[in-house]
């Protein structure tokens, strides 16, 4: 596999896993991402590399931002779920001593 399908293949990944959820899959495609573009550091790219490598470059822009969209929704909801459980203990504690005092 050239370069050009490589970067093709790592986009198509990325935004596959992204859409999955899947995200050990995502961050091995990284990872992958993160070892290609090591590879090709100093290298002349042609027009077709360079193509792919924008489009790669896209991919990963919109991946990212999605990943923090995600990451945001996760930490409301671990949030939320923290002041409920709260509310649960100091409702539960409220109870107790009520009823100790009757």
């Amino acid at each position: 596999m050239d370069d050009v399908q490589v970067m093709r293949f790592l986009a198509r990944s990325l935004a596959h896993s992204a859409s999955q959820h899947d995200w050990p899959t995502l961050q091995d495609v990284d990872a992958q991402i993160a070892a290609l573009l090591t590879a090709l550091k100093g290298q002349t790219l042609g027009d077709a590399a360079r193509e792919a490598l924008a489009e790669l470059q896209q991919t990963h822009a919109k991946v990212s931002l999605f990943c923090q969209a995600q990451s945001e929704e996760l930490e409301q909801k671990m949030a939320k779920a923290r002041r409920n459980r709260e509310g649960a203990t100091a409702y539960a504690l409220f109870t107790e001593a009520e009823d100790a005092g009757r």
